[in-house]
């Protein structure tokens, strides 16, 4: 039984020790882990021009082509700069490119035939159905160059007319290597969009199952993570990859189309909560705006009357209304101080971002030929997406600390109470839980311990009596000497103490003081027997704390030891019954006048008293 209760005691004092280890390991892993990643980055960079790898011996292939009639012209045509309408252009490609290797390209909303010396080798003219619309969006083709081909020709037709035929990155160069640059290249890009969707998928879990969190943040998760979500599929068009991967690019355009056209009203929503005005009907009628927008799209387009690339226009409308509504939402907040100045300055920041992302890629759609691109939008959001995420992190933090303290102050406070009750219950001590209690923090602090421990020690030592609630009162308040069988019972206050305590869960640690503040070092103690480092830390201040104070206290039946004679016996019985860096913490506190009563003249019994009611 002796061994099992030291067994109990070892792991109390171990658990301090496991969580500095652990807190020490994960700073370890970390730095760790950087160095990894510095290593990584170094050997990017030292390597970037390295010739280790396979070279490619590709070349560009958007210069040089004319059209068939200015075939003995001098002038030529760039790809990238084509005019408007169907056209018919050639390059001869004679001595330019190695056997196997392919005319590559992303080809946007154009269909084509590809001719090697007049015979069609390759042809992209796809079939779409009418709920698609009319364009393919974006693909990638690699088109192999039969052995002695003299020249190449390509017939490009846009997908709307009054448009011109859009390739991309036109490469002759092996296809293999193509698509694995391809892929490298929007590797980022599709990671960076599947992220987006990992986050809102995150918020919305948080949204569903956690009512606290978005209560404490006073953010709608919901909105926001339906809002990151339809960013990330937006930018999966750009990458190409999901197109190549399902072969069907079609309906990859439409899903982009689809998220400008749903994207204004959880937007919306985001900001009229965060400001306090979910209610408003602003934000009823965007809804209401967006789904008959999408309607009249779907229509128009399954009919043939229009197409998503014309109604697009639409969608960009109501983006910019829902832009300019949540400005009024925050600025109409910000006058009347209904929102945080640190979130308001998170929005203001995030919607100059969204709306200079927004507003360039508009741009970019109408000026430059970028088909729905919508990269500068997704950088807004980003922007956002992390000032929100900073807000989300130092606004839980600072309500985590709230309620960190607000349960110390609570179970100090409960704490203290159970002490007094402890105390009226044996009249001989009133008052020493306190006491004690305050000794030990005092001398803790002087041993250097943080706060957050010395905290800890002082609640431990306002409990460390509990026990005696289990003792006959007339044990307890016997007036005379106690024989050896009461002695057991009043000695017997520790275990009870320690089997009170030792289930809180909320403070394992609290069961220590209890079981083990009559522990000596020399081993005599009870109820273990334990020795030296073997007391736990708190019980090692406690048996100092307690020490004193049931020497240098007055009792119904006695007055308290002379000071210095309550300091001697201390000083002379460190080492056997105390530990002796915990009596010399107490010595340097005493020698600064931290313990002596204000009301002490230098009186006090001179002899040793015996048959101390501590226990």
């Amino acid at each position: 039984m002796k061994r099992k209760k030291t067994s109990e005691t070892s792991g109390l004092q171990d658990r301090n020790k496991i969580r500095r280890s652990n807190l020490r390991s994960t700073r370890e892993q970390i730095v760790y882990f950087v160095i990894f990643l510095l290593f990584v980055a170094v050997s990017l960079y030292v390597d970037r021009d390295s010739q280790g790898y396979y070279p490619s011996n590709g070349m560009p292939a958007n210069e040089g082509w004319m059209t068939e009639s200015w075939e003995n012209s001098d002038t030529a045509l760039n790809l990238y700069d084509l005019p408007a309408g169907s056209i018919t252009i050639r390059k001869e490609v004679r001595g330019l490119y190695s056997n196997g290797q392919a005319l590559c390209f992303k080809s946007i909303d154009t269909d084509f035939d590809v001719y090697a010396d007049d015979q069609l080798i390759y042809s992209y003219r796809p079939a779409i159905p009418k709920r698609l619309g009319q364009s393919y969006g974006m693909y990638v083709h690699t088109v192999v160059i039969p052995e002695h081909a003299e020249y190449l020709r390509l017939r490009l037709d846009p997908v709307f007319p009054e448009t011109s035929p859009s390739l991309e990155r036109v490469m002759i160069e092996d296809a293999g290597l193509y698509m694995s640059e391809h892929f490298s290249r929007n590797m980022i890009p599709f990671t960076r969009s599947a992220a987006y969707l990992l986050i809102g998928f995150l918020f919305l879990i948080i949204a569903v199952f956690s009512r606290i969190l978005m209560k404490s943040a006073g953010l709608d998760f919901a909105s926001f993570g339906i809002m990151s979500l339809l960013i990330g599929f937006s930018g999966f068009n750009d990458t190409t990859l999901l197109q190549l991967m399902s072969h069907h690019p079609a309906f990859i355009r439409v899903i982009t189309y689809a998220c400008l056209m749903f994207m204004p009203f959880p937007a919306m929503s985001f900001f009229a909560g965060a400001t306090g005005r979910s209610g408003s009907k602003w934000v009823t009628g965007t809804l209401v705006l967006c789904l008959v927008n999408f309607g009249v799209q779907v229509i128009l387009t399954y009919r043939g009357i229009s197409d998503y690339y014309y109604l697009v226009y639409i969608s960009h409308a109501i983006i910019g209304f829902a832009f300019a509504v949540s400005i009024c939402f925050v600025i109409r907040a910000a006058k009347e101080k209904t929102i945080s100045r640190e979130l308001l300055r998170c929005m203001m920041i995030g919607i100059v971002s969204c709306a200079a992302g927004v507003t360039t890629d508009i741009i970019r759609f109408y000026f430059s030929k970028s088909y729905g691109s919508t990269s500068f939008t997704r950088t807004g959001v980003f922007i956002f997406m992390t000032l929100i995420g900073i807000y989300l992190f130092r606004s839980q933090t600072q309500v985590l600390k709230k309620q960190h303290e607000e349960n110390q102050a609570y179970i100090r406070e409960l704490s203290e109470a159970f002490a007094k009750v402890i105390d009226m219950k044996d009249s001989y001590t009133n008052g020493h839980s306190t006491r004690v209690a305050q000794f030990t923090a005092m001398i803790a602090t002087e041993l250097g311990c943080d706060q957050e421990t010395v905290e800890k020690y002082y609640r431990i030592a306002l409990l460390h009596d509990v026990g005696k609630i289990g003792v006959p009162e007339e044990v307890l308040n016997k007036a005379g000497k106690l024989t050896h069988e009461e002695y057991e019972i009043i000695k017997s206050h520790t275990s009870q103490g320690y089997q009170v305590l030792k289930d809180i869960s909320i403070m394992p640690d609290l069961a220590t003081g209890a079981l083990a503040h009559h522990e000596r070092p020399d081993g005599r103690g009870y109820p273990n027997g334990l020795k030296a480092e073997e007391i736990p830390r708190v019980a090692q201040i406690i048996a100092v704390a307690d020490t004193f104070d049931a020497m240098y206290s007055n009792r119904p039946y006695r007055n308290r030891m002379n000071f210095d004679k309550a300091v001697s016996i201390i000083k002379d019985v460190s080492g056997t019954q105390l530990t002796p860096d915990v009596v010399d913490a107490f010595l340097r506190l005493v020698e600064k006048g931290k313990f002596r009563a204000a009301d002490d003249q230098g009186g006090g019994s001179m002899d040793n008293i015996e048959n101390i009611r501590n226990g």
